[in-house]
């Protein structure tokens, strides 16, 4: 059994990555992909746990296109440090952020003020936190009431969102390494036919003809048009954790030869084995194999966290803000925190997967005012640059320049002749 489509509190969901990586452990799932709305965000997370689990996972994002009905196209084995994928999660982020303050805004204008029940450290906010928020609030009795109600087309507090095209979507999917599949096609009220006939031109590999609440005749239909046109079909729960939507994580599975098939192929395509659960993904983001030393990483680790003061907030758009008494100053690189790990890692690929994780991480927070999470920023960055930093041990002497202005900052370090330093921070 396999779930291809699920989703994590870095989107709508309601569990942390770990969690779904632990429930598909529990259930016994054959291979997992977490598939949240336009962003990857939650994948370091994920992969990390799937690797200690020893769960096979499959990176993913689900993104929505711009067409007449809603287009959802889910990317599999994405990598989630790619530029271009980058750039389009970005300015999906910016754009649902503004979307979600307008419907907010016209909420409170009616006397609904549920802005204070959003949580501000969610990393893609969506409608669905909102419908969830109007009905702890208590303006509604359940989520799908809220929808009908406020938030679809043509109800009174509905903004319209821009989308990507169909041709950037695809592009941004397949450039970064992924597999490009139709999500639930039965939702869709549109020529199917002529849809996929376009989607195959620009790269679609596969159906998600198998979902959770499709009905049998439009499963068969769907398989019907994957064999068609040589698309693999796929399956999925779109499953958004307990007490959301009534569906549990595998409920798109059936125990069919295609589906078995199209598991091997995909496991194939991105190297997922017994030996290797998260397959190409985890060798990608580890880089190098061979082990940084505890010294380092130490020393490392205590320059970071010296250059993220205690009264450290982020402000609007993702600036560093500083808090000196009653004022705020804004820095002008917010990126500075991870500069020196960018440039230990000159020229290769650690140090520019370390500083487009800290720049993710940025925006996903960056419409915070007035909200520490400091604590929270630096347990993510220094989890996070260990698996990266795991490239290199030995003698190394650095010599950092800040670009600011600053103070220049010299690190040396000589393991080699086995000189002593702060123990191993595991």
């Amino acid at each position: 059994m396999f779930d291809l489509h699920t989703h994590s509190d870095f989107s709508d969901g309601v569990l942390p990555p770990e969690k779904l990586i632990e429930e598909a452990k529990e259930k016994g799932l054959s291979l997992l992909a977490v598939t949240d709305h336009d962003t990857a965000d939650g994948m370091p997370r994920a992969l990390r746990a799937a690797e200690e689990l020893a769960q096979p996972f499959l990176t993913g994002i689900e993104i929505e296109a711009a067409f007449d009905d809603e287009l959802h196209i889910l990317g599999l084995g994405v990598d989630p440090y790619s530029q271009k994928l980058q750039r389009l999660t970005s300015l999906q982020s910016e754009r649902r952020a503004e979307r979600n303050s307008r419907m907010l805004s016209l909420l409170a204008a009616d006397g609904m003020d549920v802005y204070h029940l959003q949580d501000p450290l969610k990393g893609t906010a969506t409608k669905a936190d909102i419908a969830a928020s109007l009905v702890s609030a208590g303006y509604c009795g359940s989520v799908n009431e809220a929808f009908s109600r406020f938030l679809v087309r043509g109800a009174p507090y509905y903004v319209s969102m821009e989308h990507p095209s169909v041709r950037e979507t695809m592009e941004a999917i397949t450039g970064s390494g992924g597999v490009a599949v139709l999500a639930h096609p039965m939702k869709m009220r549109c020529d199917h036919r002529e849809l996929i006939i376009e989607l195959k031109d620009l790269g679609l590999w596969g159906i998600e003809a198998y979902y959770s609440r499709a009905s049998e005749e439009e499963t068969a239909y769907f398989r019907a048009l994957a064999r068609e046109f040589g698309l693999r079909p796929t399956c999925g729960s779109d499953y958004h954790g307990p007490g959301r939507r009534d569906v549990s994580m595998g409920g798109g599975w059936r125990d069919v030869t295609e589906l078995r098939m199209t598991e091997g192929i995909l496991k194939n395509i991105f190297g997922i084995t017994r030996t290797s659960p998260c397959g190409h993904a985890r060798t990608a983001m580890n880089g190098r194999t061979a082990r940084v030393s505890a010294v380092e990483f130490q020393l490392l680790a205590e320059r970071i966290t010296a250059e993220l003061p205690d009264d450290f907030f982020i402000g609007l758009n993702g600036g560093v803000v500083i808090s000196d008494g009653e004022k705020l100053h804004r820095k002008s690189r917010p990126e500075r925190p991870l500069y020196i790990l960018g440039e230990y890692h000159h020229g290769g690929p650690e140090g520019r997967y370390i500083v487009l994780y800290y720049g993710s991480f940025m925006r996903a927070h960056g419409r915070l005012r007035g909200e520490r999470f400091a604590e929270e920023l630096r347990r993510v960055i220094l989890h996070e640059f260990r698996h990266h930093l795991e490239s290199r041990a030995g003698q190394h002497d650095l010599e950092y320049e800040d670009e600011d202005q600053l103070d220049e900052y010299e690190l040396s370090v000589d393991v080699a002749e086995g000189k002593s330093g702060p123990g191993d921070m595991r």
